[in-house]
């Protein structure tokens, strides 16, 4: 069979599986399988240390390489239970304050246009959940998705990031938290000025 699509840039190709780490990572505990995968990123991934990405990448790695599965099950879950977690990963948790908001209406009005189903296991404003429309939005080269980012991720979603790397508990999480922050500000000018 004959793929007539055009080849992917490699930046697209990062764009969508940085989402899709993101989205995996948010949405509930790694397995086994992945934390390895991570673990094989090399502590000197890149050698610009100014680069915030690159750091974050390595951050993460050698997080993977040090945690425990019964650690990290239980990290995961200080962090996000819906019970008492120390953080909601929902953008109406960070959006609700804002006069004549209505986050959540706006984004399923938003997902029902581009045919996309709720997901029996999160929220549709989860950032997990974000993340991985986002993911498909950029394998599907479909430009709604410099929209789709600009009004339901770059308001919030870096708060989120900078939330959970800061908090006191986040051992894996902070990597995360912090390759997320740099991620999502390389997002908003590579959209900006690409797209």
């Amino acid at each position: 069979m004959i793929n007539d699509k055009p080849p992917w840039r490699e930046q697209e190709f990062w764009r969508a599986n940085t989402y899709q780490l993101l989205a995996n990572l948010l949405i509930k505990p790694p397995d086994n399988r992945l934390v390895a995968q991570l673990g094989e990123i090399p502590p000197a991934y890149l050698d610009n240390q100014e680069d915030s990405v690159a750091v974050a990448w390595c951050g993460l790695g050698e997080a993977a390489r040090r945690v425990q599965e019964a650690d990290l099950i239980s990290e995961y879950g200080v962090i996000f239970n819906e019970n008492g977690g120390r953080l909601v990963p929902r953008a109406s948790r960070y959006l609700d304050n804002l006069p004549n908001a209505n986050p959540l209406g706006l984004l399923r009005a938003e997902l029902a246009g581009l045919g996309i189903e709720k997901n029996p296991e999160v929220l549709e404003d989860h950032a997990g959940f974000l993340c991985k429309i986002m993911c498909r939005l950029i394998e599907a080269e479909d430009p709604r998705q410099i929209g789709f980012f600009s009004r339901h991720l770059k308001s919030w979603l870096p708060v989120f990031f900078r939330d959970l790397r800061q908090l006191p508990v986040a051992d894996f999480y902070r990597p995360v938290g912090l390759l997320g922050e740099a991620f999502i500000e390389v997002e908003r000018i590579l959209l900006r000025e690409t797209y």
